[in-house]
């Protein structure tokens, strides 16, 4: 256990994204289920293409693991 509260973690790990994907389409898809910070598509080093999976931060934590 930590000595200082860690604050909720409002990050989602997605896989499986495909090539062609864009951080807009995420960011359409997953703002039906509250408002969006950041949506963060990585990509390779090298190729720079992306690397097929991503994060999709929200502002707030869901009550419920239904909902997504």
């Amino acid at each position: 256990m930590s000595r200082y509260p860690r604050p909720p973690n409002t990050s989602l790990f997605v896989r499986n994204v495909a090539d062609y994907t864009r951080s807009e389409d995420l960011w359409r898809e997953f703002g039906r289920y509250g408002p969006i910070v950041d949506v963060y598509v990585p990509l390779d080093f090298y190729t720079r293409r992306p690397r097929g999976f991503a994060y999709v931060q929200f502002e707030w934590i869901f009550m419920s693991c239904q909902d997504v």
